[in-house]
């Protein structure tokens, strides 16, 4: 039976306290390692293993020589909050030398850093030859969401690139979020399940959805969620892309509340390299919030974090549309004003608001349109404000809030361009910091490995033979050296267009610079196109290196400050 209010359970076992034989005639003696024992998962709490007796480092340990110090991990992120979906609970190897497997195949192992794996039902995971921890997760009968029998019938079409799963993440209007397999990689992926049958579509909604696929599918960017496939019957449209193992910032938040200046800094300059690329390609995302900001790795600000959401943000929960860090919340006072077009600039504006709700938590922020702030000096009084009120004075450095003052400059024609501020001196300065952040940079890149572009973006099952439904495109240009021919058609149409939005230019390198220390990842100089990061990357191989990555990643963690009092105007 689960314990009251637990996401799942864990059941550990360590068979080297058992008499086993090493070799003829011989036996291995038994080791004081923990018997056999029951933890419960709660939601947003990790539970660490490995064989160094910290306390702080582990929280199940084992004696065994094939468990590295710091080996592995399992932690719960909660991204519904009305119960529709199970939490998720992954488990993530943590740069072991053995490596972590879940029913026999390898899913991390040292010395890149990992992403997390989502657990199922049933599933065993296995540090071999001696250590089995069985995960236990009660499913939610009857499920409020599944594939209707025609929708598994359509899956057949593409099961030799994809499956579908019963295991549901996340749903929004029209459209449920299931767990897949890419079954030629082995990894496990998102499959975001469109129902066009469910609803009247109108045209302008259905190619709503659709330019997300388009999109995604010539974005390559280690900062921009991965897209895999999309296939179109006349019921259904399935949008396959890269499963973010770490929740989104949303769920950081509620975990942590509110984040260190350093984390802020690291995880703007993330966010700022994924505009610089689509800014680049005349792209505004214009939907800049914490629910669009994935972890992908795990649930840590340390990690990479990605982009998402670049057509249709009905697949945030509900619950979280009605909090206070909604899309209003972070609306340049342009967007407001249905009769000022506006451009580029709005993202500019939306990561000024994502820098101060970052250093607020989830403490109430007044929504500055409902406050009539027409003016610069009033929106600097209304920061300034805000900042007072809620003890942020010592906690925010003079440079940070010239940022903040910067991006969020009433007139939209003089807000700095996404480039200008990935140079800002608060991403970039004292050099620590800068090699800090450099350092997280190519460890947690890593692993990213840059794809070709997938022609057709979406596949339409239902005018295609069948025959020709598992096939993948043979094209192989990188997606970051092509620009889509879709561009210039997406997103300029209804109330939220952009108008007048045209490519940023690259500025002249400042004398004294040199313009490729300022290069955000995978963007290439003032060409527009992108090198893939992983051509000028240092991968860090030897020990030594990966213990210095563990000890950079601390100095992220200590001190996190800790408020609760609500502000109140």
């Amino acid at each position: 039976m689960m314990s009251p209010g637990a996401a799942a359970c864990l059941v550990v076992e360590d068979r080297s306290n058992l008499p086993a034989r090493t070799g003829p005639g011989t036996l291995r003696h038994a080791s004081p390692c923990p018997p056999s024992q029951t933890r419960w998962v709660f939601p947003n709490q990790t539970v660490k293993f490995g064989r160094d007796p910290d306390k702080k480092k582990n929280h199940v340990v084992f004696q065994d020589p094939t468990v590295s110090r710091n080996h592995l991990e399992i932690y719960c992120v909660v991204v519904d909050d009305e119960q529709r979906h199970n939490p998720l609970v992954f488990v993530r190897d943590r740069q072991s030398s053995n490596g972590t497997f879940v029913n026999g195949q390898l899913v991390g192992r040292g010395p890149n850093v990992s992403s997390g794996w989502l657990l199922q039902h049933g599933d065993l995971i296995t540090v071999p030859p001696y250590i089995a921890i069985r995960f236990g997760q009660t499913p939610i009968d009857p499920p409020f969401f599944s594939l209707t029998s025609h929708q598994r019938q359509e899956a057949l079409l593409f099961e030799d690139r994809y499956v579908i799963s019963d295991r549901t993440i996340g749903d929004g209007a029209h459209a449920v979020v299931y767990l897949a397999t890419e079954v030629k990689a082995g990894k496990q992926v998102v499959c975001k399940v469109h129902d066009l049958a469910s609803v009247s579509w109108s045209p302008r909604k259905l190619q709503r959805i659709r330019q997300e696929a388009i999109l995604l599918s010539y974005l390559d960017h280690p900062n921009i969620l991965s897209f895999r496939a999309a296939f179109q019957t006349q019921q259904t449209l399935y949008i396959f892309t890269e499963l973010a193992t770490g929740g989104d910032l949303f769920s950081l938040m509620k975990k942590y509340n509110a984040f260190k200046e350093v984390e802020i800094r690291w995880i703007i300059r993330q966010v700022l390299s994924g505009v610089v690329y689509i800014h680049g390609k005349g792209v505004a995302h214009r939907d800049i919030k914490p629910e669009n900001i994935l972890c992908a790795i795990a649930p840590d600000a340390a990690y990479r974090v990605l982009l998402s959401d670049f057509g249709d943000s009905a697949m945030t929960s509900r619950g979280r549309m009605k909090s206070h860090v909604g899309t209003t919340f972070y609306r340049a006072p342009e967007c407001h004003s249905p009769e000022i077009g506006h451009g580029l600039s709005v993202d500019i504006w939306a990561i000024g608001m994502l820098v101060l709700q970052l250093f607020t938590g989830m403490e109430e922020i007044p929504l500055l349109h409902t406050m009539n702030l027409n003016s610069q000096e009033a929106i600097d009084k209304y920061l300034e404000n805000v900042i007072h009120r809620l003890n942020l004075d010592d906690e925010i450095s003079a440079d940070g809030r010239q940022f903040l003052r910067d991006c969020l400059t009433y007139d939209k024609e003089e807000r700095p361009t996404a480039r200008q501020l990935l140079k800002n001196r608060w991403l970039q300065e004292p050099n620590t910091d800068n090699a800090l952040f450099k350092q997280l940079e190519t460890e947690s890149i890593a692993p990213w490995i840059p794809r070709g572009v997938i022609l057709p973006a979406i596949e339409d099952l239902w005018l295609e033979n069948v025959e020709n439904a598992g096939v993948e495109s043979p094209e192989s240009t990188a997606a970051s050296d092509k620009v889509s021919p879709h561009f210039e058609h997406l997103g300029f149409e209804g109330n939220s267009s952009i108008q007048g939005c045209q490519q940023e230019p690259s500025p002249e390198p400042t004398a004294g610079a040199n313009a490729k220390d300022h290069e955000s990842p995978g963007e290439k100089g003032n060409t527009g196109r992108f090198m893939p990061l992983l051509h000028t990357m240092i991968r860090p191989t030897a020990r030594k290196a990966k213990l210095g990555s563990r000890k950079r990643l601390d100095i992220l963690h200590a001190g996190r400050p800790k408020r609760q009092r609500l502000y109140t105007m």
